[in-house]
């Protein structure tokens, strides 16, 4: 059966995983990713004024018995996910409303520091967090 267009090899050289050594609560340890991830990666951090052992750490903290690339992993999505909600803005009844769509009709994302937070508490939520226990 035919490729469609690309060379079926491209996807392998694409996904090559990088390694880099980063300091997780002052112990250095390996981590590896996908290029795009440390991109994502690096990028957060500028974003939110953070260097990139202090993120691992962070989510380090958090994720419990998890791998911690795995954690970081989920925590970069979560991030990107929450930058594409809406916000919500307290309406005169003091319930939440969906924040309005910028001029080209995008939603607007959450403030910088809030998609630090949000993004951790979905992706590696600490055991004490309410969101985190089972319901009955």
């Amino acid at each position: 059966m035919p490729s469609s267009g690309s060379n079926s090899g491209d996807w392998k050289e694409q996904s090559t995983l990088i390694c880099r050594n980063v300091t997780v609560n002052g112990r250095r340890t390996s981590l590896r990713m996908e290029p795009q991830l440390w991109d994502s990666l690096k990028e957060i951090c500028d974003r939110e004024d953070l260097t990139l052992n202090e993120l691992c750490t962070e989510i380090d903290s958090r994720r419990g018995e998890a791998n911690l690339t795995a954690s970081i992993r989920v925590f970069i999505v979560s991030y990107f996910r929450a930058a594409l909600r809406p916000r919500s803005r307290p309406s005169k009844t003091g319930l939440e409303e969906p924040a309005q769509p910028d001029l080209d009709g995008r939603p607007q994302p959450a403030d910088r520091g809030d998609l630090l937070d949000l993004a951790l508490a979905e992706a590696v939520p600490l055991p004490e967090d309410p969101r985190n226990r089972r319901r009955r």
